[in-house]
């Protein structure tokens, strides 16, 4: 049974139980102990505090983290023992309230009143300016608002200061849900134009390293790609926890994580290699969360040029893939091998083991001696599991007498600049979960002309069939499954993207830490520290 399966945009449908282990006679202490300064170990801390330069799962630790954003996926509260029960239910953070307008041409938003650390109050206009220059200074922002339905051209109709009316072109199931993706960050216009200028429009060079936004944190030191301390704003009017203060550590180390968490050091950390969870589930005042998550790290393939333009080429490293294998020897069983390209769907023709069969169409394609490849992947993402993949996927890909060179990317922004770009034969990926509606995620990376989409492929009766998915009701759930498996068919008949693997949410904390819970990207909130 896969783990989780989330159908529409409105409701989870099924959870594993969490695992959690601590091992040693160390007396645990009391979930309800008072922690006020918590220190986060990552892999990769971005270059900017903005999306702009895009780093990454780096980024995602930031944006999702400070969280400046109009909504949030409504959640359980944690007693930082198991996984609350995941839901796509949204809510308001920075916003009293989203809902479509009367006459459906936008989606009417109320916003609550929040102090900036300078001590300006949420506004209609930063809202405005916000998505404004969120556009200008980052195209993926502007394309995922068009494919939500909104009117990016005309996007904000100011009502009075404190409502909002985002306009759209058709509203989709995933409008409103859109609106908690950590891109749409809302900054203090404020004081942030203060530090605009005639070559930097949009303040990108100020932001990128001083915090202007409704998060209720105070920026204490910054320094990119190495370190972040932000102290609890005491003057925020938001619902925080208990933590007062959080430092986030670059470790790249996943052994100087693992030691840190060990000696207390640290309190909560991700991004280790599999097997080390399974160590630190022994490890005393340490807790292991394994919650559910509809995260696939894939195997993207430029389509463009060379024997990868071939959909029977593609469709034979697929086939070459044991992803059982990959689960156990690099996943530590820490996940489970894909069926097809999406949740919830399985059994693609494709995505059965069968070393003949892959000998076979590359025979057929004229690569019957098989051909050179570089597979480039990055710790950054989808994380160390990266190095252990691509060495087991270069031995199973020479079974078939595909001879491939692996290529580390070290930098979260080269790697994810070279992605963007294109610049790649083969890529490890991962595709966290940023809005959980399929309708949405299943256009990032393989819509026509979709903001992510750099394999090169396209289909047209795909895009149709994506379309029709993003204006079916949540409540139409057999359609929109229907829908789903069509959609995954057709991109597994084209092969540009891979599954490779369905993750989980893996988080280790201090025992006793309440909050820290992974998002649906797998990061954390810090408001949620100790609450």
């Amino acid at each position: 049974m896969k783990s989780l399966r989330l159908l529409t945009g409105g409701a989870a449908v099924a959870l594993t139980t969490s695992l959690v282990a601590c091992g040693g006679s160390t007396p645990q202490p009391a979930a309800s102990q008072s922690i006020d300064n918590v220190v986060v170990a990552v892999g990769a801390l971005p270059d900017s505090l903005t999306p702009a330069p895009w780093g990454g799962s780096a980024s995602h630790v930031v944006l999702s983290g400070l969280g400046s954003q109009l909504l949030e996926y409504k959640s359980a509260a944690s007693d930082g023992k198991t996984c609350p029960e995941p839901s796509t239910e949204v809510t308001g953070r920075l916003a009293e309230s989203a809902q479509p307008s009367p006459d459906g041409a936008g989606v009417v938003v109320k916003l609550r009143k929040l102090t900036s650390q300078f001590g300006n109050t949420l506004s209609a206009e930063d809202v405005r300016w916000s998505l404004d220059i969120g556009m200008k200074r980052q195209p993926v922002m502007k394309g995922t608002l068009k494919s939500s339905g909104f009117n990016v051209d005309d996007l904000v109709k100011v009502i009075d200061d404190q409502t909002i009316q985002l306009n759209t072109t058709g509203l989709t199931s995933y409008t409103e849900e859109s609106l908690q993706n950590n891109l749409f960050y809302i900054h203090d216009s404020t004081e942030a134009k203060k530090h605009a200028t005639a070559d930097d429009p949009t303040a990108n060079a100020w932001l990128s390293k001083n915090l202007a936004d409704y998060s209720g944190w105070k920026l204490e030191e910054f320094t990119p790609g190495a370190s972040l301390t932000v102290t609890a704003d005491p003057k925020w009017e938001g619902t925080r926890g208990s933590v007062k203060r959080v430092v986030v550590k670059a470790v790249q180390s996943t052994a100087t994580r693992s030691q840190l968490v060990e000696t207390g050091e640290v309190q909560v950390a991700n991004g280790f290699d599999y097997d080390q969870y399974k160590s630190l589930e022994k490890a005393p005042g340490v807790t292991v969360l394994n919650c559910p998550s509809q995260t696939r790290d894939t195997m993207m393939i430029n389509t463009k040029t060379g024997p990868l333009a071939d959909p029977k080429v593609r469709h034979a490293l697929s086939m070459a893939i044991d992803r059982e294998a990959l689960v156990k020897g690099a996943y530590a069983g820490f996940g489970e091998p894909a069926g097809s390209i999406f949740p919830m769907v399985e059994d693609s023709a494709i995505y059965k083991f069968d070393k003949d069969q892959a000998k076979k169409l590359l025979t057929e394609a004229g690569y019957g001696n098989g051909f050179p490849l570089t597979l480039s992947y990055s710790a950054t993402r989808p994380g160390p599991v990266a190095a252990k993949s691509a060495v087991l996927i270069q031995s199973m890909l020479k079974e078939v007498g595909i001879d491939v060179q692996l290529q580390n990317v070290a930098s979260s922004t080269d790697f994810s600049t070279a992605l963007i770009e294109g610049r790649y034969q083969a890529v490890l990926y991962s595709e966290p979960i940023v809005i959980a509606d399929p309708a949405f995620y299943s256009y990032a990376f393989y819509g026509t002309g979709a903001p992510s989409n750099s394999t090169g492929w396209s289909n047209p009766e795909f895009d149709k069939a994506r379309a029709e998915l993003a204006a079916t009701p949540d409540n139409q759930a057999d359609k929109r499954t229907d829908l789903l498996k069509k959609m995954a068919g057709l991109v597994d008949d084209g092969a540009a993207i891979l599954s490779l693997v369905e993750t989980k949410g893996v988080l280790v904390t201090k025992t006793g830490l309440s909050g820290a819970v992974p998002l649906t990207n797998g990061q954390i909130y810090f408001n949620s520290l100790g609450r």
